[in-house]
């Protein structure tokens, strides 16, 4: 048996993210000839003025001058001003000497057929010509930057604030289009395409300002320090804006290089022990803290993409709990209202009785007096004074009339206004007894309304994942695996060398536990996390989640999947590094499919085995259209396995935009 701390050597040992590989080294502050940096910052709009892009660019050049860039930084630059400075770094990049090339834009940009401009500020914009004339097209750089060969390139775009030209003109498509990044650079946005960025309350936007506290630690990679921005725009802006990015990155790539050096044997080991031991304390926690600490301390760890997806699980279930909080509040507040109307109404009945009471008490005093001005008149005037106080006495009592009609009146509609009140009240009291009973009522396995599906030969696929009209990216996709009690997949396993079929299993979703992860089939012959992550095949047992598969899908995303199998007694410790190499439409049994190619290469460091994997997946589906496993061991093939979907009946389909 291996133990696990042998199992946390082995892993040490593996290339990936907890290597420290820098490709070359400058004093810190001391300008290299070889890491140039293009930075422009653009505020003063003349229609849509901003705070912060000026400051940003202001805090990006500091930073990258400290981390011994060549820097050129460009403030408020008109259209001229920015391409002249595009040109020149267009040539510099190609020297032989540059190595590492970054550009940094923060202010206005918007989309056009699929193409990113970045808005000069003195853009005048009133219709769509205006924008390929008079802005900066994006591809202008990339055409620049894909000339200088053998180069890394960084981009990164704060460039997604709402309303970039005023009242004059508004784009079909709000924010920035994806564009999936050429081979050997990153691109990164402050936030999703076809969203929008905050300017930030502060000194910098919300997307810099993490921006720059994340670079600035040293012997951090990039792409661990944008893993780390992304999550803390996301909690900061509660969801609002989230950050994305996307790489052909070849190697790793550091800000600042300070002489880094790879690390030793005894530091890999103590790292990689401190990520195992961190995902077993918190691997069954329900704290949306305790997978935010993981993901800020590994954030290219050897569960990430499981804790991605744990912790967008967590965050939905806390908005759910936050609505059902807004909402009693609002109740209460609605009762807290009507219960103010009700005395508002009490007080008003009151009054009107009141006056009421003493209209009759002056009428009755007024007929007194009425009666002694008419004993007195009787005795001192005539009959005509008396019909002159009859007329009198006539035009008083019609006043008094028209006065007791108009309080009968009000305390109509008082009265009104009081059944009005109670019949909202029935009303309401009646919503709540159905919806009461409603989640009283059983359920059904799957949501109310949610979409099945079954795929078979002879039925036509539908179409999960509409083609990408976006001519420069294959798109961004979320894994959406929803499991069912009674889901069942039909699989042909066969051999990749030969052809030949050997069997088809079916495999059927007997449990599903969400408050534990964990999906078993087949009554526990096959055990999966509730991202089809294996933790058991068969007589082969996994200690964590096998992490095949990303929470979000996306060309070049890598990651690594480190665990420890254990099969017949015997335990081996094995890695894959994974990434997704292409959108690939295949055929299989069960029809023709379009769908994200993974491809895993690793090593089993126990018997010196040669790891490789491939799938074929389509988001929104339980399992992959196709897998090929193949294991060898010096030259000789162990194992060369295909699996390909003969048929699937799934309850819930999510969408996979």
């Amino acid at each position: 048996m291996t133990s696990r701390r042998s199992f946390i050597k082995v892993v040490a040992a593996l290339p990936p993210a907890l290597c420290l590989r820098p490709a070359w080294a400058a004093a810190a502050g001391t300008p290299d000839p070889s890491r140039l940096a293009l930075v422009i910052g653009n505020s003063s709009y003349r229609d849509a003025p901003l705070v912060n892009p000026a400051n940003d660019a202001r805090a990006i050049a500091g930073l990258f001058a400290q981390a011994g860039f060549t820097v050129d930084s460009r403030l408020d630059a008109n259209r001229s001003d920015m391409m002249a400075a595009i040109e020149r770094f267009g040539i510099a990049a190609k020297r032989a000497d540059t190595r590492l090339v970054v550009f940094y834009y923060a202010g206005h940009g918007a989309q056009l057929d699929w193409r990113n401009y970045l808005l000069p500020v003195d853009a005048v914009v009133q219709k769509q010509e205006d924008m390929k004339q008079r802005c900066v097209d994006l591809s202008l750089l990339l055409g620049q930057l894909s000339a200088a060969k053998d180069k890394t390139f960084v981009i990164i775009l704060d460039a997604c604030r709402n309303n970039p030209f005023g009242s004059a003109y508004r784009p079909e498509q709000k924010g920035l289009s994806q564009f999936d990044a050429p081979v050997g650079s990153l691109l990164a946005y402050a936030t999703a395409p076809g969203n929008v960025a905050s300017d930030g309350d502060g000194q910098n936007g919300l997307y810099t300002e993490n921006l720059v506290r994340e670079l600035s630690q040293r012997g951090t990679r990039i792409e661990d320090a944008l893993k780390r921005v992304r999550l803390n725009v996301r909690l900061a802006s509660h969801g609002a804006q989230i950050p994305w990015e996307t790489t052909s990155l070849e190697g790793d790539v550091f800000i600042f290089n300070e002489g880094q050096k790879k690390l030793s044997e005894s530091d890999l080991e103590k790292l990689v022990e401190a990520d195992v031991s961190e995902w077993a304390r918190i691997k069954s926690s329900k704290k949306i803290d305790d997978w935010v600490g993981y993901l800020r301390t590994f954030p290219n760890g050897r569960f990430a993409e499981i804790a991605q997806m744990r912790l967008a699980r967590l965050l939905a279930e806390d908005e759910k709990l936050m609505a059902e909080k807004r909402q009693r509040e609002e109740q209460k507040a609605r009762e807290e209202q009507q219960r103010l109307e009700q005395q508002r109404i009490e007080r008003e009945r009151l009054r009107i009785a009141e006056e009421q009471r003493l209209a009759a008490e002056r009428k009755q005093l007024a007929e007194q007096q009425a009666r002694e001005l008419q004993r007195r008149q009787a005795e001192q005037k005539n009959l005509e004074a008396r019909r002159r106080m009859e007329q009198e006495a006539l035009a008083r009592e019609q006043q008094e009339r028209i006065a007791a009609e108009r309080l009968v009146a009000e305390r109509q509609r008082l009265e009104d206004d009081q059944r009005r009140l109670e019949g909202e009240k029935l009303t309401e009291a009646r919503a709540k007894t159905a919806a009461a009973a409603k989640s009283a009522a059983p359920q059904a396995a799957a949501p109310t309304g949610a979409p099945s599906i079954e795929i078979r030969a002879g039925l036509a696929v539908p179409q999960l994942m509409a083609p990408s009209a976006n001519p420069y990216s294959a798109g961004r996709y979320p894994l959406n695996r929803i499991y069912t009690v009674g889901d069942e997949a039909t699989i042909r396993l066969s051999d990749i060398l030969t052809g030949l079929e050997e069997r088809t299993d079916t495999a059927r979703v007997t449990r599903v536990d969400y408050e534990a992860d964990r999906v078993e089939y087949n009554n526990g012959f096959t055990i999966t996390d509730l991202m089809g992550n294996a933790l058991k095949l068969g007589p082969a047992e996994y200690d964590t989640p096998v992490q095949f598969f990303p929470a979000e899908f996306q060309i070049g995303k890598k990651w690594t999947a480190a665990f420890r199998l254990t099969q017949n007694g015997v335990t081996t410790n094995a890695y894959y590094d994974v990434e997704i190499v292409k959108r690939e439409t295949i055929s299989v049994p069960a029809g023709k499919f379009d769908t994200f190619r993974i491809e895993g290469n690793g090593w089993n460091n126990t018997v010196s085995s040669r790891l490789e994997y491939k799938a074929w997946v389509v988001p929104g589906l339980i399992v992959s259209v196709k897998s090929e496993l193949m294991v060898s061991n010096r030259g000789r093939f162990i194992r060369t396995e295909r699996r390909e979907l003969v048929a699937l009946r799934q309850q819930v389909v999510a969408s996979p935009a």
